[in-house]
């Protein structure tokens, strides 16, 4: 049952939600952290009960778009944990002024300090900026989502260009695996017999080249290594990506406490992994498990 739902390929995954929370708070005479948020992976806000429960709204899996006033979205993170941690003056607090603040573990997969998206960008797609300390983002949102996905991507297309004189060939490899094409591709449906590593599906236009160990954190080597990903076709890759579900030594399919009884029903999950996995491949699951927070003992 789980792979013939699953082989569809055009199930609806779970809808993650998406907020803005801006990181100038009026009580650091707006000063914006966003530089130690990222080093420290949280987010933060502060001021009572009203901001606690504020950052309590974010379930696992949903994205959070960190906004600087007058600068616009510098990074976009998925929340990794379940509740916020209350943290107290001498503690851990990212803003010495606040006596207390509530944080929660993000992974900011999304680093565009250097290149934001702007004030004007974001009210051609919302209508307006963001008015509040946080808040949901509804309207625009998958074309802002589009627009921050492009950004990253283009940044990475082009860091590698910047480094690549005298390296064309292997630069030119890379830029394909950053893509989800070339050789990357080609290698890591081989080791998968060209099929769906789940639903063994083989309709290979509609294949996805996941990395386990996301493209930020890997060596060169590691991007192009074919035991670092899974072929999935679009509904599991946007889980994995997201890291509502990943997969254990075992192959045994993980899910986020995000995807309640009635979505992993709609979707037919979980259902393992089709093949056997060697150690390399248990290697990068394995830091996939890490970076999204799926840290019990019988899974690590």
């Amino acid at each position: 049952m789980a792979h013939e739902n699953l082989s569809k390929g055009q199930q609806k995954i779970p809808e993650a939600d998406t907020f803005f929370i801006n990181s100038d708070a009026t009580s650091n005479n707006e000063f914006s952290f966003h530089n130690e948020w990222l080093v420290r992976g949280v987010a933060v806000t502060s001021g009572g009960h009203e901001f606690l429960e504020k950052i309590k709204r974010p379930k696992r899996g949903d994205t959070l778009l960190l906004w600087v006033n007058k600068i616009g979205i510098v990074a976009a993170g998925t929340v990794l944990d379940d509740a916020p941690v209350i943290v107290y003056r001498g503690g851990g607090v990212v803003s010495p002024n606040e006596p207390e603040e509530y944080h929660r573990m993000v992974r900011w997969y999304a680093d565009l300090r250097s290149t934001p998206v702007s004030s004007a960008e974001v009210v051609v797609f919302h209508g307006t900026n963001p008015r509040q300390a946080f808040g949901a983002l509804n309207k625009g949102k998958e074309a802002i989502l589009a627009l921050i996905a492009s950004r990253v991507e283009q940044n990475d297309i082009h860091d590698l260009l910047a480094r690549g004189k005298g390296r064309s060939t292997e630069i030119e490899i890379l830029c394909q695996a950053r893509r989800g094409q070339g050789r990357y591709r080609d290698e890591l449906l081989a080791l998968w017999d060209r099929k769906c590593a789940v639903t063994g599906c083989d309709l290979e236009p509609v294949l996805r080249a996941s990395h386990a160990l996301s493209w930020q954190g890997a060596t060169d080597q590691q991007r192009l290594d074919p035991h670092n990903g899974l072929p999935l076709i679009a509904t599991l890759d946007a889980l994995f990506d997201r890291g509502l579900i990943s997969f254990a030594d075992d192959g045994a399919m993980l899910c986020s406490p995000s995807l309640l009884g009635r979505h992993r029903e709609l979707i037919g999950l979980p259902a393992p992994l089709r093949i056997v996995l060697r150690e390399e491949q248990k290697y990068y699951l394995r830091m996939h498990r890490q970076r999204f927070a799926f840290c019990s003992a019988a899974q690590d």
